[in-house]
C-alpha cells in the first residue's frame, strides 16, 4: 500500500485535533494548569498548518499558504518546547520561538522554488525545538515514566527528520543513486506522526503525576497555616521509627504555642488564625530541609527532626523561642508578642519503644514547661530501662 502525502496530512490534522481536544479538557478541568493551554495551542497550530499545506498549490500565490502553513507547524513545535519549560517552572522562550518561526517563514518564501531546500527548512525548523525539548528533559534530575516516554517519542521524531535532512543534503549535489524521494518521505512523515502521539502521551503521564502529587500534598497540608497535617506527620513518624530502628540514629520531637485561647479571645478568630500562621512562618524559617513541622490540631504543633541529638534539639528550640519573642505579630494596628512552650523528646535505639514513648515523653515535657511558667524549654529524660519488644521476650516455661 502506498501512502500519499494528502492522506498523511489528513492523519496529521486529525491526530493534532484529537490531542488538542485532550489538552483542552485538561485545561478546562484544571484552569490553573497553564501548560495544558500551551500544549493545546501547539496542537491547534500544527493542525491548522497541516490543513493549509496540502492545498498550497490551489492558490494563485502558493508561496503564501506554504510559508503560513509551515510557520504554524514550526511555531506549534516551539510551543511544545515552551510548554515543557513552563511545566518545570522555567519561564521565557517566546522570543526564541517567534524569531525561529519568522526565520523559517522567510526562508520558505525566499527558497520556494527549491523543493530540496524547502524540505530542509521544514525538517530543521521542527527539529530544533524537539532537540531542545529532549535536552531539557534529559537534563532534569528526576526522570519519571512520562519523561522517558516523551523523550522516546521525541527521539523517534528526530530520527525521522534526520533522515529527511541527510537524504536532501545527499540529493542536492547529485550524489544520491536515486533522484526520487517519494518512497522515503511518506515513511518519515509516518514516523513523525507516531512520535508526536508518543511524546504527547508522555506529557499526559507527566501531567497526571503532577496533578496527583498536588492533590496528595493538599491532602497532607493544613489549609490554614500551610504546615503539614496530622496525617503526614503520622506517616513520616512511622517511616522515621523504622529508619531509626534499622540505623540506631536518634530523632527528636518538640513544640506548642502559649496562651492561644487568650489570644483568640482578645483578637478574635481572625487574630487567632493570624497568630498560628505567624508561628508557622517563624518556625519554618529556622528549620533544616530535613525537618518536618506539622499542625496536629488547634494550637498543637510538633516538629520531627531526623538525626538530631538532645543538644541540637534544645538549641533549635531556643532559637525558635527567641525569634518568636523578637518578632511580634502585627494585628489591627497593635503588636502582639507570642511565646511558646517546648517539650523535647529524643528517641535513641534501645531506650524505648519508638511508636508511643517518644511522643508521650515529649508531651509530658511540654506540660512540665507550661507548669513552669510557659515560654520555656524542657527536655524529657530518657527511660530508665530499655523497652523489651514482644519478639525478644524469652519463651514462657511450660
Amino acid at each position: 500500500m502506498t501512502l500519499d502525502f494528502f492522506t498523511l496530512y489528513i492523519i496529521i490534522v486529525l491526530t493534532s485535533i484529537s490531542l488538542a481536544a485532550v489538552w483542552a479538557m485538561i485545561a478546562w478541568q484544571h484552569p490553573n494548569f497553564l501548560t495544558a493551554r500551551i500544549w493545546c495551542a501547539a496542537c491547534l497550530l500544527t493542525a491548522a498548518g497541516g490543513m493549509m499545506l496540502p492545498f498550497q498549490h490551489t492558490f494563485d500565490t502558493p508561496v503564501i499558504p506554504a510559508a503560513g502553513g509551515n510557520g504554524m507547524v514550526i511555531l506549534g513545535f516551539w510551543l511544545f518546547w515552551i510548554g515543557v519549560r513552563h511545566f518545570h517552572e522555567q519561564p521565557g522562550g517566546w522570543l526564541t520561538a517567534t524569531a525561529a518561526t519568522a526565520l523559517c517563514a522567510t526562508l520558505t518564501v525566499t527558497l520556494f522554488d527549491n523543493d530540496g531546500a524547502l524540505a530542509l527548512i521544514y525538517a530543521l525548523g521542527q527539529s530544533m525545538p524537539m532537540l531542545l525539548s529532549l535536552r531539557f528533559l534529559l537534563g532534569r534530575r528526576q526522570r519519571s515514566a512520562g519523561v522517558l516516554l516523551s523523550c522516546a517519542g521525541i527521539a523517534i521524531g528526530l530520527a525521522g527528520h534526520g533522515l529527511v535532512i541527510l537524504t536532501n543534503l545527499w540529493l542536492m549535489p547529485g550524489l544520491a543513486p536515486f533522484a526520487d524521494f517519494v518512497a522515503i518521505a511518506p515513511m518519515t512523515m509516518l514516523g513523525v506522526i507516531f512520535s508526536g502521539i508518543l511524546w504527547n502521551f508522555g506529557f499526559a503521564v507527566m501531567t497526571i503525576d503532577r496533578l496527583v502529587g498536588e492533590v496528595t500534598e493538599m491532602a497532607n497540608r493544613d489549609p490554614l497555616t500551610g504546615a503539614w497535617n496530622r496525617r503526614k506527620f503520622d506517616e513520616q513518624l512511622s517511616l522515621e521509627n523504622a529508619r531509626c530502628a534499622r540505623t540506631g540514629h536518634p530523632y527528636a520531637l518538640l513544640l506548642d504555642l502559649d496562651h492561644f485561647k487568650s489570644v483568640n479571645d482578645r483578637l478574635g478568630h481572625k487574630g487567632g488564625d493570624e497568630s498560628l500562621i505567624h508561628l508557622v512562618r517563624i518556625v519554618e524559617g529556622t528549620l533544616r530541609e530535613t525537618d518536618l513541622l506539622a499542625r496536629l490540631g488547634g494550637d498543637e504543633f510538633c516538629i520531627l527532626m531526623p538525626d538530631t541529638t538532645a543538644e541540637q534539639a534544645q538549641a533549635l528550640g531556643r532559637r525558635i523561642a527567641q525569634t518568636l519573642r523578637d518578632t511580634p505579630l502585627h494585628h489591627g494596628g497593635q503588636e502582639v508578642r507570642l511565646s511558646c512552650s517546648i517539650g523535647v523528646s529524643v528517641w535513641v535505639a534501645g531506650t524505648a519503644k519508638p511508636y508511643d514513648a517518644a511522643m508521650s515523653r515529649a508531651d509530658d515535657a511540654l506540660y512540665s514547661a507550661k507548669a513552669a511558667g510557659r515560654d520555656s524549654i524542657i527536655l524529657a529524660p530518657p527511660p530508665l530501662t530499655p523497652s523489651i519488644e514482644p519478639d525478644s521476650l524469652p519463651p514462657s516455661p511450660r
